[in-house]
């Protein structure tokens, strides 16, 4: 009788998605930091009670299908992964220069502007609306250029300026996306890990295809001193591409690779 030897796990790793359906081994994503990955199911059960003891004990009980779910807690910020997992699309935003950017009709102290093209502002300059243009001087506004914001603080005592104010500045680029415009996607997710508690040993586990749900929370304002995290939940699917008594079954393996001999 062999002897079972202790084996545990203390895993990081890259976590990589694609889509369902990619042809060959490429196409493959780092998905970025993920302080967490777990994998679970829960069991669809039919049962029958029997009717003839006075005890109605149960004398069936049979799994008639079930539910897998991953669970994931992501640290990586971008546009990618914030479209995957609120259905959205990328779009990019170019570079550039706003000549004549017209302000409300009519704007007072305390007001906040808001530029069309928010994105880094610089060389700013405010102007009213007269044949000979009056430059509106940095000491009645506040401008935060990163965000493209405007507050006045105060307006000439004279000669009073023409409104609406016009406002000229530069721009650098972005990217943006636009929240639940797509239709979800189905992924192929691979862990690529270590498992720190038997001295880096690799593994693998693969779940071949994953249809993933809507971001439960975006955490915009945090506080503490760990960064935010937001929380990934996907079904696990079976793959009907793949053989039902395959090695490699339909929803997923793991593998624990043997060390170099």
């Amino acid at each position: 009788m062999s002897k079972t030897v202790e084996t545990y796990f203390y895993g990081q790793g890259r976590i990589y998605l694609r889509p369902v359906g990619t042809v060959g081994n490429g196409g493959w994503r780092w998905a970025g930091d993920m302080s967490s990955l777990t994998f679970g199911g829960t069991d669809e059960t039919a049962s029958h009670k029997e009717s003839y003891s006075g005890q109605k004990s149960k004398v069936r009980s049979f799994s008639i299908g079930g539910d897998r779910t991953l669970k994931a807690t992501i640290h990586q910020m971008d546009p990618i992964i914030l479209a995957e997992l609120l259905r959205g699309t990328i779009s990019e935003i170019a570079a550039g220069t706003v000549t004549a950017e017209v302000f409300p009709a009519t704007v007072a102290a305390g007001d906040v502007i808001k530029l069309d093209k928010p994105y880094n502002v610089s060389d700013l300059v405010i102007t009213d609306s007269t044949g000979s243009p009056v430059t509106l001087a940095p000491e009645h506004y506040d401008a935060f250029l990163e965000h493209g914001s405007i507050e006045l603080l105060s307006l000439p005592s004279g000669p009073a300026l023409t409104q609406p104010f016009k406002a000229a500045y530069k721009h650098a680029g972005a990217r943006q996306v636009a929240f639940f415009n797509a239709a979800p996607k189905e992924m192929e997710l691979r862990y690529e890990g270590i498992n720190l508690a038997e001295g880096n040993a690799p593994v693998i586990a693969e779940f071949y295809k994953i249809s993933t749900a809507p971001l439960q929370e975006l955490a915009l304002i945090t506080s503490g001193n760990e960064l935010a995290g937001m929380a990934y939940e996907a079904e696990c699917l079976s793959d009907s591409r793949r053989p039902a008594n395959g090695p490699l079954g339909r929803f997923g393996r793991y593998v624990q690779i043997n060390p170099i001999e």
